[in-house]
């Protein structure tokens, strides 16, 4: 049980993969997202804002969070967030994040309006304005904080040499701009609280210069107002979120060249992965490979081979996905292409989401949150091929099945790449984790225009290595639990020329194929029973869809299975249920000849090929009559 596990959890896990590649591929398309537009409406104060000049003569501006106390990168930052709003280009895509239920402190920002604001006179109204920014520093890294635990913060208003010299390094600048709705000036004397509509315009820079991120927000704030008549001060002396209102949250990324090409090279991918799967649900002829001599004949044969009209189920959906290496490499090209905008994004609605109260709108973020970390389940597939090549690569082994390290890196079953997968479900905790330690540099406590932002040392980039180096520790503990768990039959399928035909010579990293294994008395259990419509389409997946190492079989081998075709099976095994293959043993003959007994071998250009227990090569015409009678081979 332990090692098929049972075939309705196995479809249950599946659709479940199937679904989160499809709310990714939807809920999470930047094009269709801003397409739509309703993210727009949180350019409403400022639409009619051209310039600086205009947003202070529109909104008034707190006593020490004013444009005149920002620093230049600061200004920078808001010039190009008023400048994009007012473009209304292609050049940005502004995209709605959905809306979070406030019930308490937690999701609360409304703080910040608590100021002093300087009234014009004969002013009845006034749209208030706060800005604040600030460099953020953090002090060192995941694993540093989860071995050696975080250190004292440092005293309250540090500069920058006091900051570096405790281990902070400089890692994001911040442009925090909160415009509101009109708020009425209450009588001299008098206290009034009245609910005011709050919108943000978050900048952040990931490097000095950089052109930033903008988080937009909307938020319900509560506020109590007083009103100063000899100053001409309008103090907010409280402010707070209103509970049971929801947050409104959107973005402005950039849309370049990178975005645009990874939404390409993704709907490629899932066109190419829908064809090459129906393909593979006919039988596929057998092609010898004189007929794959030249690149438009191999290119024909990948994309429309022959087919024969018989249908078969012995690969699924995510066995494609998962394996085949034009759609791992092209899938994982569209996941690194859109990594920064995606992490952005999903890292945004992970903060907000985390304190909010369970919903069905919180789990949706959730499934949103969860659809984009699946896509590093690619990235361990192309990790496990990538390795299993350059294993091969440097290796001096002659035969195939002889290199352990190549042997070790694949997965038994797909079940075990969804168990890789499940630690990118806290990918963004431990990033945050990483920046945990982490205090504001502010104008008020030092000149900020000196300090510089290495792009590397951001709080985008800083927590990669030790979320690669765990995901790997990860990868190498799964793959280990997989060998030990099913020991023995990895001892059978590496004991079988097919096995190891995908285990040993070929960048094919799922080795189950639904083996019947059948217990021959000379070959140890690791005969099996192999339709030959389901070998036909195999050769092809094996020929079109991974790299071939074009290692020979060990003449040991050949020699065993000519010298022990001739004897007769002791017992039958029950046959695996890994995959959809499917084969029941009731339909097996009981005695195998000697011409039914065959070896898949490849030669040096990686074609493979297969040979009776006579050292005979089956030619395609030998296999179009067994693929008409529907015969089995027992391949050793």
């Amino acid at each position: 049980v332990v090692t098929h596990g049972p075939s309705t959890l196995k479809t249950i896990v599946s659709a479940i993969c199937v679904m989160l590649v499809l709310v990714d591929v939807t809920s999470n398309n930047w094009e269709l997202n801003d397409l739509i537009g309703n993210a727009r409406t949180l350019f409403t104060p400022v639409l009619n804002v051209a310039s600086r000049q205009d947003l202070t003569d529109t909104f008034t501006f707190a006593e020490g969070y004013s444009l005149s106390t920002t620093s230049n990168v600061g200004l920078f930052m808001l010039n190009y967030t008023l400048q994009k709003i007012r473009a209304h280009d292609a050049s940005m895509y502004v995209l709605t994040a959905d809306t979070f239920l406030i019930n308490g402190g937690a999701n609360d920002i409304c703080g910040l309006l608590k100021q002093s604001y300087q009234i014009k006179a004969n002013t009845t109204s006034v749209s208030l304005g706060v800005i604040e920014d600030g460099i953020q520093y953090i002090r060192g890294q995941a694993i540093s904080n989860f071995f050696l635990g975080i250190a004292p913060p440092p005293p309250f208003g540090s500069d920058h040499d006091t900051l570096t010299s405790l281990g902070y390094i400089p890692s994001r600048m911040d442009a925090d701009v909160r415009l509101t709705t009109p708020v009425a000036i209450p009588p001299p004397g008098t206290s009034t609280r009245a609910n005011v509509s709050m919108y943000r315009y978050y900048s952040r820079a990931l490097c000095t210069g950089c052109d930033p991120i903008v988080e937009l927000g909307l938020d319900v704030c509560s506020v109590t107002t007083s009103f100063n008549d000899s100053s001409r001060k309008l103090v907010i002396e409280s402010s707070q979120a209103v509970v049971g209102h929801h947050r409104v949250l959107g973005m402005m990324l950039e849309r370049s060249g990178v975005t645009t090409g990874s939404l390409v090279v993704r709907g490629l991918c899932v066109l190419f992965v829908l064809a090459s799967f129906t393909t593979s649900q006919k039988t596929v002829r057998w092609m010898d490979s004189v007929a794959l001599t030249s690149w438009y004949k191999k290119l024909l044969h990948m994309i429309a081979p022959s087919l024969h009209r018989y249908q078969h189920q012995l690969l699924n959906l995510p066995y494609f996905c998962f394996n085949s290496d034009i759609f791992v490499v092209g899938y994982v090209t569209a996941v690194l292409l859109d990594e920064k905008a995606c992490t952005l994004y999903s890292r945004a609605l992970f903060r907000w989401n985390r304190d909010t109260p369970g919903s069905w709108t919180s789990w949706y973020v959730y499934l949103r949150i969860l659809s984009m970390n699946f896509r590093w389940v690619w990235l361990n597939c192309f990790l496990v091929k990538i390795i299993k090549l350059m294993a091969n690569f440097v290796s001096a082994t002659r035969y195939t099945g002889g290199n352990f390290v190549v042997g070790y890196f694949n997965f038994s079953s797909i079940t075990y790449v969804y168990v890789a997968g499940l630690a990118l479900v806290y990918r963004h905790n431990f990033l945050d984790f990483g920046n945990s330690d982490m205090v504001a540099l502010t104008p008020d406590m030092q000149h900020l225009d000196g300090i510089s932002i290495d792009f590397f040392d951001s709080t985008l980039m800083r927590g990669y290595p030790g979320l690669v180096l765990v995901m790997f520790l990860n990868l190498m503990g799964v793959l280990s639990i997989d060998l030990v768990v099913n020991f023995k039959w990895w001892r059978k399928v590496s004991n079988n020329s097919l096995g190891r035909q995908h285990i040993y010579n070929s960048t094919s990293i799922i080795t189950d194929m639904g083996y019947v294994f059948v217990d021959w008395s000379d070959f140890k259990g690791q005969a099996v029973v192999v339709p030959v419509r389901s070998l036909c389409t195999m050769q092809w997946f094996l020929t079109c869809h991974t790299l071939r190492f074009g290692l020979p079989e060990d003449p040991a081998n050949i020699r065993g299975m000519a010298s022990k075709a001739g004897s007769r099976p002791s017992q039958a095994v029950s046959p695996s249920k890994r995959n959809s293959a499917q084969v029941t043993v009731a339909r097996r003959q009981s005695t195998v000849a000697a011409d039914d007994f065959f070896m898949l071998a490849q030669d040096q250009d990686g074609y493979l090929h297969l040979f009776n227990a006579r050292k005979t090569e089956i030619q395609a015409l030998s296999m179009e009559v067994k693929v008409q009678a529907d015969a089995r081979y027992m391949v050793a």
